[in-house]
């Protein structure tokens, strides 16, 4: 048990470091409790396990897309500006800046896998368990109550921080979507991306206004938004090697399909996804993106 003054010095330390993480590019920062994660995530995949002695969680999350990358007719280019790096940027300066100011260990949390096909840690379960948000019926994407969609990174560190509550109230469903459901019986979501016709997403909505179950086909997914990226470059450099006849293997390495596989593996663009559209019709935080 903490004494007050133990509280009010780790209260003053959370605030900086949040005024920090957002002057650094983060939208939204929530700090949570490593203990948490043993009741959500197996032996391997909590804080402690890639820290030792992790008394903190930082978690930023910031805005991918701009609001008139929204609104452009070319939706490619929401991903080829690589709008989805800043929240890696505000964590790692919330890092250096808790090891250099503060004098405790800090390390960003690897949401990418580093063996197999899982992340160590999910930033998903970091950022609802900083209290930044709540699965969605999109594909479970975690939506903020202000901005919605949001991408997140996590910073473990030694350093004991005020923590941050998970939110009580569930962000998805919105009531418009609520309503649209009662009549239509899909969400704006669903009707995107109808998996009854081909699409990634199915749900329903109980009799209070919250989930009662939602359906998301994954693989069916990534063949649809995630074009180029490892998967692909594998694929074409297998068909290459394959191919015997060197003037089309020339012209296979020399394809744009190959070349964007191949700046999509190197994270310089096209690393994340290239379909925002049950996001696009997602009413949570469009009053974020209403501007002249």
């Amino acid at each position: 048990m903490r004494d007050v003054a133990d509280k009010q010095q780790a209260m003053s330390i959370t605030e900086k470091i949040r005024q920090f993480a957002q002057d650094s590019g983060a939208s939204v920062v929530g700090v949570a409790d490593p203990q948490t994660w043993e009741e959500y995530a197996p032996t391997g995949h909590r804080p402690g396990d890639i820290l030792p002695g992790a008394r903190s969680v930082v978690v930023v999350g910031s805005r991918g897309p701009t609001a008139g990358a929204w609104r452009s007719p070319s939706h490619r280019l929401m991903e080829v500006n690589g709008y989805d790096f800043r929240n890696d940027a505000a964590i790692h300066r919330v890092a250096d800046v808790i090891e250099s100011q503060y004098g405790h260990q800090a390390i960003q949390a690897p949401g990418l896998p580093t063996e197999g096909h899982l992340p160590p840690m999910s930033m998903m379960l970091s950022a609802v368990l900083a209290g930044l948000g709540t699965r969605s019926l999109a594909a479970n994407i975690i939506l903020n109550p202000k901005y919605g969609l949001l991408y997140y990174s996590a910073c473990i560190t030694t350093l004991e921080l005020e923590y941050d509550q998970m939110l009580k109230q569930d962000v998805c469903p919105h009531p418009m979507c609520v309503k649209t459901f009662r009549r239509f019986g899909k969400t704006p979501c669903m009707a995107a991306c109808p998996a009854e016709e081909g699409g990634c997403l199915d749900g329903s909505i109980d009799a209070s206004g919250r989930i009662e179950y939602s359906s998301f086909d994954r693989e069916r997914c990534v063949t649809r938004s995630m074009n180029f990226g490892i998967n692909s470059f594998q694929k074409a450099l297998t068909e290459i090697v394959a191919t015997e006849d060197e003037k089309e293997q020339e012209n296979m390495i020399h394809s744009d399909f190959f070349s964007r596989s191949c700046s999509a593996i190197t994270h310089y663009k096209e690393s994340v996804a290239q379909c925002f559209e049950c996001m696009r019709v997602c009413p949570i935080g469009r009053a974020e993106r209403k501007l002249k």
